[in-house]
């Protein structure tokens, strides 16, 4: 090419690359800048021909023409193809083509790209469109991954060698002749590590880099070929983080711009116009309309509705405004035919996409009032805002019930009745095929909420996430909405160990059913489902690629293959392209499975889930739950008791109206729970119906109960009232009966003779009739006779006759035709032929016989021959064929057949008439019988018909007779009942005259309380469901609303009622308090709620009552205890399921295990008749008695929603007044054993009486109930009754009096109220101090050990007030012994002073405001004060102080005044304190005597003084006034106040020895040594061992790794053997404590186990990890060195012994050494409190130090010198100082030591300090010595220390500080009444006011000149150096500081989305704490923020 011409394409082109290489990544807002930029710089240059139309960036170099052209020009146009799915189509914009073309361009040299810009500007789309078309021309393999928050480096290695082939074993690369480029989308999402880097991104840095990774497990390095990485990522900000510069320096980074709105119109016009072809004109001209509006509702969206952090999930991008379009896409030509149609669909989509994911009303009515406005605007439509809320828009293609997929029409739903039924219908189908049953009711919430799930399903590659709090029905209406679609719902279950792996298989399931068996699939995953949070992340890359990484192994990959091969070749794709058919499977499963998220809005999960994984919110339609309307609520509870029986109609209403009522007020309460106290409790939908459900089923056996008594007392007195009458009767019938029964007596004897007469004639008839008989029966025998012998006879002849004839029967004509053949017959044949023919009387010639033959009717002849005639000459002829052998019929059927059955028919005709012949003449004389028995029987019948005639006639004459006396007897039976009866009559209306009243009375109140049943149960139910988790003042006002509630809307309801009175009774209440479960009010209503439920209880338990009352209540009943923390927990669960045994599961946090979700939710269901459960991956039976108790030990637990609604949440915290009650029942039951005795017994027998009562009244009622007939006739039911009356009538009287006596007994208890009183106001502030530091944690049970022991063994007085003196002060001192020696020096005061102060409160010695003020001082930052009054003295703060005084608390009134008119001075002890100078000139005269006000009065404003102002104050009073005017002096003051109110012991140390430590402890109490730095307890130990006699008895291990196991095997030795263990530095072993409290708690389990003499001995460090149920129930001793020079020297002196002391042969001189040595300790300990004035480097000296010191004096003076040089260098220079680093302090030390240990130390009257106060005595015993450190200052002032006075100051300050900062903290947060800011307000406020004040960095051109001036040699001032550094960091911090300031503000009003940083901000103001993020930039700071 000729050089003029190719100069300027180069130049051209290079002017093309330099703007896109070195501008690529400029953003479109400097685009103009840069293009003028560049332009000037290539001014000069000719040969570059910039285009002068359009600017550089809408150019692209067109080597064809040479020159730059506009890339417009060569943007394609688009092609609607309705086949290609929405989410593959592209329309090319000029962007879309540029950064292609950019991107293709930057491969072809494989060099990096980087794209960036906001989200859903198209970076992943232009990335992945231009890969995928380039892919096979170019020869790449595109690979796509994606980023999350949770993604490591390890899984993005996994990734990218998954796509590798391995060449050789180092080598790895793309496939032949390939190059893979690996594209990261979000890139900058991985979240940082602890160091700030992001391990994913440092890995590809490393491949960037190196072009290599290393192998994970053998670490050798891997190199790898032919791979480019592009990658994509949005601005930092919300969750995604910078990235390192040193990766971003290998990319060329191109920012893509949105898109402008002109080209997003052009995109979706495009495609909307494509598909609108087919539509009718005036559908078609909408497009351009629905498109503007889109576009145009997507950006005011954008900009309106900010990502806040409460709606952290309003991120709008361009994929919303897509969906939206393709939402449109949904229309069928069918059903749109006309302009209105598809506007009202195009509103249906945008408000689904978005609309649905809007929180609040606000926001929602804002989307309407938009919407309406769009209508007009591009639709000319007029629509209301309001019209969307009251016919909201569905469209659904579900009304077809059962049409297939293509069938199914997207369509308008406006008739919202047959919805619903269809809706029902879909359900009802769904129950009949599903195991659980769903109840839903269709209000229209749900109906809107099922079609809008239906429609997110029925997309293509369309997911959902469903917001709303646990229990609104997001699951139950997916799998509704599965079902409509009909869709297979799959749900992970979650078993014991559920891990990644299990997931893992589950979601192979998932791509085998969406991809091999091509089933539309619906994953339906909650959040309670995360086990582990990389569950997201899969999902997160389902979402947005369809893959998880490293999902199948290879032979699970084939299988994928296999199984999609067959689809994929339908698509065209070759059976060999393994990855094209990999890509296929994915995308199928993509396009099946549609994945329904349901989550919880509660907390800030949700918040931080949707930041950390993207996809979550830009790949799924959001759908937000909310509260459920009252709509809802009241349309749910309406069709529950629709069908319920409540006595009257219109109560339904009113009931279903209360519950809404109820529901709502339960909300309010909680949020109310929350500002107060700041505990946490939710209701939702679930318990609403759980509400519901609870009444229909206690109603139900509420009122059968009722109704069951009150029918049977009513049957008692039917039956009293039926023998009333039966009485009345009786007389009557008593009268008339008498003289019937004599005419009754006179008939029967008439009868009698009669009857006699009439008997003598029929006897005379009998006799004949019976001679005749007997003749008759001879005849009759003898005609019998003659019969049976003719019969023989015949019986023998018979047979053969019929044989033969049987024979004939064989024969038929051929037969015989055979036998006319022979012309010559065989001999045999001739013989029978010839038999038969002298039969039939033919001749017997042959010729004969064949005419015999031949006759037709030959064998009906021989049928028919009448064989009774046969005459005797033919007899004769035959019998010499009959005797002839051959004539047999077994000879003859050899000749021929037929002639066989001739010859039986002749020899049977023969015999049988040879028998006739003799049968004949007998039957004849049988005739002539029979005749004469016939006269003789006739004649026989005539008489016998005759005596039946008289016999008759007697009969009935003996029946009158026997009537007639029969009824003679019951007369007489009926006089004496009658009479018998009037008698008991008599007695049983006596006997039930007063039952009578008492059951009338009865029925009435049974009758009224049936009436009141619907609202009592109610109420009742309500507090079951609702009310456990509040504490009791909540509960009382909650019912108060209730039952005013019910009131109001006329609901029957009985005045007063309570929880306790509807559904316990007392026994049952009394068999709990013996179990163990206390007595007061709260507790009792606990145990209700713990019995009554419908769900298990969760107890929240921080003192083990409750624990303690299941353990005592269910231990007969095989309790097993279990904690989630064992392993086995789930298999002991299962067992006792089984078998029906109760469970506790303890020690509960604040989450559930998921695997225990069926056994909260009884998901039991019924199969083959047996209950069962699915637990896990196994159905077990499940018995009816199994029960589950759940306690937590969390003192504030926050339970989220979700489990909220799967337990009952029941508060069992104790509460001060429940406590007294505790107390007092103790203090009774040990001062007056009696009362309590007493009191016992009348509970017991008021409770055996009225059980005694009830069984008679039971046994009266069940006997008049069974009695059936007349009542007068049981005798036993008469007596019963008569015993009964006596007995009701003395228990009755007994009961009365019982009542008295109970009153008596209750006012004597009250007497000891007081102690009561002041023992729960004691326990409440030693629970308190466990917030103090984890390490004093004291147990109730404990504490009430304590109390109750000490009340035992205190002194007895008889003057019962003295005794309670007694009591008070006992208990307040040993509590305080016993606790105060378990805490460190520096809480001891705090204790007591909390003690004192809770004391005085309590009396209301000290008001809430003082005490207020006095932790608080005045709240406010900046408010108005009065003008400070001129003088010199009068300093700011002092009179700023004044003034607050005089405003907030009314004693104070006036003092700013005063302090300017007369001297103010407050004394406390010997403490002055004087805010003002003691004598000025500015002062009026002295002030009058002081007279206290009286009641009610106020000081006037009349500027008089009143008197001096330490007379005006109270105790407390001066203390706030010591506060506010002297803050260093609080600690003095404090300590004198708790001397004056509690006593001297109270501000000092109690004495600790092992000794009585030993006492207190025993085989199953531990002692724990809580130990600081520099304390060690085992020496003492040691010598306590020794004294104990256990030296060679005790085992000592100090814990560490892996010395658990060996310290059990030592426990378990010593527990047998009865030694003693020592484990010391618990702190140590964490991982072992978990076992060491199993130990110990079993050591309180099974005491039989263990030796009497076994104790345990354990020491640790404060440690959050040590086990608190071991520190509650041990004794507890602190080891620290002491604190105060006086304490100091009395340990040591504690330590020394006597002969080490005393017997010395240095005499008085080695007593005052060793003195010396004891005291320089003391010194040197105490230095440490001034901070760096006592030393640089604060150092641990401890006791050993002193004990070596000594150890080290003794030897080297052993014979009676004392070599000073050598002592003092050791002492100085090793024993103590070995420990000092810093030169400075080895020099004070040395100084320090000459004071108190020289030569001239010895002199008499040397003293340790200049006022001569510290000297060493001359004194000779120990206790001398001992006597006199006793008498020490308790405070040291600091001249003793070389100190100047001011250097208290500081350190008393911060004491002060101390002390007021740890009061503070234990102290209930007050709540901010009325108007609560939001958090969100407080913390952009507080944000502001910080911003405001800080100044924008310190400038050093602003510090002094002359700091800079070098001196002569050039130096410059070292502390200049030091400025410029400070100020460098200082600029550091307040850059950090003001950037994060600002973000937050954004943050807040969702500028920016809320990342973790910021939300730690947030936190962390919300608490006033300094942000973490700061304290790393800056100074630690000791300050809350």
């Amino acid at each position: 090419m000729d050089p003029n011409k190719l100069h300027p394409v180069i130049a051209t082109t290079f002017v093309f690359c330099y703007v896109w290489c070195i501008g690529g990544n400029i953003i479109d807002a400097n685009w103009d800048a840069f293009d003028s930029y560049v332009r000037t710089q290539f001014e000069d240059c000719g040969d570059a021909k910039l285009p002068n139309n359009g600017d550089l960036w809408s150019c692209y170099m067109d080597f064809e023409t040479r020159r730059m052209d506009l890339w417009e020009r060569i943007v394609p146009t688009f092609k609607y193809n309705k086949d290609i799915p929405f989410f593959e189509m592209l329309v090319p914009t000029v962007d879309t083509v540029r950064f292609g073309y950019l991107l293709e361009k930057f491969l072809a040299v494989n060099y990096s790209v980087l794209y960036t810009g906001g989200t859903g500007v198209g970076k992943s789309v232009v990335a992945r469109g231009l890969l995928n078309g380039i892919a096979e021309k170019a020869s790449y393999v595109p690979v796509f991954i994606n980023f999350s928050a949770q993604t490591s480096s390890n899984r993005t290695q996994e990734m990218i060698e998954g796509k590798l082939e391995k060449k050789r074993k180092n080598i790895l690369g793309a496939p032949k002749d390939k190059r893979i480029i690996i594209f990261v989308d979000d890139l900058n999402m991985p979240k940082l590590d602890t160091y700030g880097s992001q391990p994913p991104i440092e890995l590809l840095r490393q491949y960037q880099d190196f072009k290599g990774f290393y192998d994970r497990d053998k670490l050798f390095w891997k190199d790898i070929q032919d791979v480019t990485i592009a990658a994509a990522c949005a601005p930092p900000g919300g969750g995604r983080n910078p990235v390192t510069p040193r990766f971003v320096r290998h990319f060329a980074m191109l920012t893509i711009p949105p898109p402008a709105e002109h080209s997003l119109r052009h995109m979706f016009k495009s495609i909307l116009v494509g598909f609108l072809a087919d539509f009718p004109q005036a559908v078609k001209e909408c497009a351009e309309g629905i498109v503007s509006a889109s576009v145009e509702i997507y950006e005011r969206m954008r900009a309106e509705l900010l990502p806040t952090p409460a709606k952290s999930h309003y991120v709008f991008n361009l994929r919303d405004l897509s969906k939206c379009v393709q939402g449109v896409l949904q229309a069928d030509v069918g059903v749109i035919r006309d302009q209105n149609g598809i506007f009202r669909l195009f509103c249906h989509e945008a408000l689904r996409v978005f609309h649905d994911r809007l929180i609040n009303n606000e926001d929602k009515s804002y989307f309407h009032q938009m919407m309406s406005e769009m209508a007009g605007k591009h639709f000319s439509q007029t629509l209301e805002p309001e019209s969307f809320v009251t016919t909201p828009i569905i469209f659904g293609d579900f009304m077809k019930v059962g049409a297939e997929p293509a069938d199914r029409v997207y369509e308008e739903l406006n008739n919202y009745t047959k919805l619903r039924n269809v809706l029902q219908d879909y359900l009802d189908d769904f129950n009949m095929s599903s195991s659980k049953e769903m109840k839903l009711v269709f209000f229209m919430d749900a109906i809107e909420h099922s079609s809008r799930i239906a429609r997110m399903i029925r997309q293509q590659r369309g997911n959902a996430l469903l917001v709303g709090v646990g229990g609104t029905g997001k699951q139950s209406l997916t799998r509704l909405a599965a079902h409509m679609c009909n869709y297979r719902c799959f749900q992970i279950e979650l078993s014991r160990g559920y891990d990644y792996t299990a997931f893992h298989d589950d979601l192979k399931k998932l791509y085998e059913f969406a991809g091999i068996q091509n089933e539309n699939t619906v994953f339906l995953f909650t959040d309670t489902q995360i086990v582990v949070e990389e569950f997201l992340e899969d999902i997160n890359n389902i979402l947005n690629s369809g893959e998880v990484p490293n999902l199948f192994e290879p032979d699970e990959y084939e299988r994928l293959i296999i199984g999609c091969r067959p689809g994929a070749k339908e698509a065209g794709i070759a059976e060999g392209n393994r990855d094209a058919i990999y890509e296929f499977a994915i995308n199928r499963v993509r396009n099946n499975l549609h994945i329904v998220l349901c989550m919880s809005p509660v907390g800030s999960a949700f918040r931080s889930r949707c930041r950390m994984f993207p996809s979550l919110v830009n790949c799924c339609t959001i759908d937000w739950f909310v509260e459920w309307p009252r709509e809802a609520l009241l349309g749910v509870s309406t069709s529950f008791f629709n069908e319920v029986d409540l006595g009257r109609d219109e109560l339904r209403a009113k009931i279903a109206e209360m519950c809404v009522e109820i529901h709502t007020s339960v909300s309010d309460m909680a949020e109310r729970y929350y500002a107060e106290l700041k505990r946490r409790y939710y209701t939702t939908p679930t318990s609403y119906l759980e509400l519901i459900n609870l009444y229909l089923t206690m109603l139900e056996t509420k009122k059968r109960q009722l109704v069951l008594a009150r029918d049977r007392v009513k049957n008692g007195l039917t039956k009293i009232l039926e023998t009333n009458e039966l009485v009345d009767n009786m007389q009557v019938e008593l009268v008339a009966l008498e003289p019937e029964l004599k005419k009754k007596s006179v008939d029967t004897d008439a009868l009698m003779e009669r009857l006699s007469v009439d008997q003598e004639k029929a006897d005379a008839v009998r006799k004949v009739v019976m001679e005749d008989e007997a003749v008759a029966k001879v005849k009759a025998e003898e005609t019998q006779a003659i019969a049976d012998d003719a019969q023989k006879d015949l019986d023998e002849a018979l047979p053969a006759l019929e044989a033969a004839v049987k024979a004939l029967d064989a024969l038929d004509k051929s037969d015989i035709s055979e036998l006319r053949v022979f012309t010559k017959p065989p001999e045999l044949v001739q013989t029978v032929m010839e038999a038969v023919c002298i039969l039939m009387g033919a001749k017997t010639d042959w010729g004969s016989a064949k005419v015999v033959l031949g006759d037709g009717q030959f064998l009906k002849k021989l049928y028919d021959y009448d064989k009774d005639n046969v005459p005797d000459s033919i007899l004769k002829k035959l019998k010499k064929y009959i005797d002839n052998p051959k004539f047999q019929p077994e000879q003859v059927e050899k000749v021929s057949k037929a002639c066989r059955s001739m010859c039986m028919w002749v020899r049977a005709v023969d015999l049988y008439s040879r028998v006739y012949r003799t049968v004949e003449p007998k039957r004849q004389k049988l005739a002539a019988a029979e005749a004469e028995l016939e006269a003789v029987m006739t004649t026989l019948r005539e008489k016998q018909a005759k005596l039946a005639d008289v016999e008759k006639k007697i009969a009935t004459l003996q029946k009158s007779y026997d009537d007639s006396v029969s009824e003679k007897r019951t007369l007489e039976k009926k006089l004496t009942l009658t009479a018998a009866r009037l008698k008991r009559a008599s007695k049983l209306t006596t006997a039930l005259a007063d039952e009578k009243v008492r059951w009338e009375q009865n029925v009435k109140d049974f009758e009224l309380e049936i009436g009141n049943v619907v609202g009592n149960v109610f109420v009742a139910a309500a507090c079951v469901a609702y009310y456990g988790a509040f504490t009791s003042n909540y509960r009382k006002e909650l019912v108060l609303r209730w039952v005013e509630g019910c009131k109001a809307l006329e609901i029957p309801i009985t005045e007063g009622m309570d929880l306790i009175s509807i559904l316990a009774d007392p026994f049952e209440i009394r068999q709990w308090n013996t179990d163990g479960l206390p007595r007061d009010q709260v507790s009792t209503e606990n145990a209700i709620l713990v019995t009554r439920g419908r769900r298990w209880p969760l107890m929240i338990d921080p003192q083990d009552q409750a624990n303690r009352w299941i353990r005592n209540k269910e231990g007969r009943n095989g309790l097993k205890v279990i904690k989630l923390t064992d392993g086995n927990f789930l298999r002991t669960l299962e067992n006792c399921i089984r078998i029906g045994m109760p469970v506790l599961l303890e020690e509960l946090g604040e989450t559930l295990d998921p695997a225990l979700e069926p056994v909260l939710l009884k998901q039991t269901f019924t199969q083959g008749g047996r209950l069962l459960i699915r637990l896990g991956d196994s159905d077990i039976e499940y018995d009816r008695n199994f029960q589950f108790y759940m306690t937590t030990k969390m003192a504030n637990p926050h339970y989220l929603p979700e489990v909220c609604i799967k337990v009952t949440i029941i508060n069992f915290t104790v509460t001060k007044s429940g406590l007294e009650d505790q107390l007092l029942s103790d203090v009774v039951s040990l001062e007056r054993p009696d009362l309590e005795q007493q009191r016992n017994q009348l509970i017991v027998r008021i409770n055996a009486d009225k059980n005694q009562l009830k069984q008679i009244e039971d046994r009266i009622l069940k006997l008049l109930f069974e009695s059936e007939g007349n009542i007068l006739d049981n005798e036993e039911l008469i007596n019963t009754l008569n015993e009964s009356k006596v007995t009701s009538g003395v228990i009755t009287q007994r009961l009365a009096e019982a009542e008295k006596t109970e009153e008596k007994i209750s006012t004597a208890r009250e007497k000891y109220r007081p102690v009561a009183t002041r023992g729960s106001v004691m326990y409440f502030v030693v629970a308190d101090m466990g917030q103090v530091d984890p390490m004093y944690q004291f147990s109730l049970k404990y504490f009430k050990n304590l109390f109750n022991t000490t009340i035992e063994v205190s002194e007895k007085a008889d003057d019962l007030q003295k005794r309670l003196e007694i009591l008070l002060e006992e208990t307040t001192k040993n509590v305080y012994e016993n606790v105060a020696r378990g805490l460190f020096e520096k809480d001891k005061l705090v204790f007591s002073f909390m003690l004192c102060a809770e004391i005085m409160r309590q009396r209301g010695d000290i008001s809430v405001e003082e005490w207020n003020f006095f932790l608080r001082g005045a709240a406010g930052m900046d408010k108005e004060r009065p003008h400070k009054p001129d003088h010199d003295w009068l300093k700011l703060a002092l009179w700023n102080v004044s003034c607050d005084l005089h405003d907030v608390l009314p004693c104070f009134k006036n003092v700013h005044k005063e302090l300017v008119a007369t001297p103010i001075c407050v004394q406390m002890g010997d403490l002055e304190v004087h805010p003002n100078p003691k004598e000025w000139s500015g002062y009026g005269h002295e002030p009058p005597e002081w007279k206290p006000l009286a009641e009610g009065e106020e000081i006037p404003d009349d500027g008089k003084i009143r008197g001096h102002w330490n007379e005006r104050l109270t105790n407390f009073q001066k203390l706030v006034a010591i506060k506010a005017f002297a803050e260093e002096k609080v600690v003095f003051a404090v300590t004198n106040f708790v001397r004056e109110n509690l006593g001297q012991m109270f501000v000092e140390s109690p004495a600790v020895n092992l000794q009585t430590l030993y006492e207190n402890m025993n085989k199953v109490t531990p002692l724990v040594f809580v130990l600081s730095t520099g304390s060690d307890p085992m020496g003492a130990f040691l010598r306590f061992a020794k004294e104990m006699g256990y030296s060679d008895k005790f085992q000592a291990i100090s814990l560490g790794q892996g010395q658990g196991p060996v310290a059990e095997k030592l426990i378990t030795a010593a527990v047998k053997a009865g030694e003693w263990v020592f484990l010391q530095n618990c702190h140590l072993a964490a991982s072992w404590m978990l076992s060491m409290e199993n130990i110990v708690k079993g050591f309180g389990e099974q005491p039989g186990d263990i030796h009497e003499d076994f104790r345990l001995f354990l020491s640790s460090m404060p440690a959050k990890i040590f086990p608190v149920t071991v520190l509650q129930n041990s004794v507890k001793v602190t080891n620290e060195p002491p604190k105060g020079l006086r304490a100091n020297i009395r340990r040591a002196f504690t330590e020394i012994t006597p002969q080490f002391f005393e017997e010395h042969i240095l005499g008085i001189n080695w007593r005052r050494i060793v003195f010396g040595v004891c005291f320089f300790h003391a010194i040197i300990q105490e230095r440490k409190k001034f901070g760096p004035l006592g030393w640089n480097i604060k150092y641990e000296f401890n006791d050993s130090d002193r004990e070596c010191a000594l150890l080290n004096l003794q030897m080297f003076c052993a014979d009676g010198e004392i070599p000073w040089d050598t002592l003092v260098y050791i002492t100085g220079e090793i024993t103590y100082g070995g420990r000092v680093t810093d030169a400075w302090d080895q020099r004070c030390l040395r100084t320090v030591l000459r004071s108190f240990f020289a030569p001239y130390t010895l002199e008499l009257d040397y003293k340790y300090s200049q006022s001569g106060r510290y000297f060493a005595p001359l004194y000779d015993s120990i206790d001398e010595y001992r006597k006199y450190i006793e008498d020490f200052q308790l405070i040291d002032e600091p001249e003793i220390f070389g100190m100047h006075e001011n250097a208290n100051i500081a350190f008393q300050r911060q004491e002060t500080g101390s002390l007021v900062g740890t009061i503070i903290d234990v102290q209930p947060r007050m709540a901010g009444g009325g108007g609560g800011k939001s958090s969100d307000d407080i913390v952009y406020e507080l944000a502001e006011s910080i911003l405001e004040k800080l100044m924008d960095k310190i400038d050093l051109d602003e510090a002094r000149q002359e700091l800079f001036e070098p001196d002569e040699k050039g130096r410059l001032n070292s502390l200049t150096t030091v400025l410029t550094q400070e100020v460098d960091r200082f600029n550091k911090l307040l850059k950090v500081i003001k950037n994060s300031l600002n973000q937050l503000l954004k943050a807040i009003k969702g500028f920016v989305v809320m990342s973790e940083e910021l939300e730690q901000i947030y936190t962390a103001f919300l608490n006033n704490q300094v942000p973490g993020m700061w304290a790393n930039a800056a100074y630690p700071s000791l300050k809350p923020l």
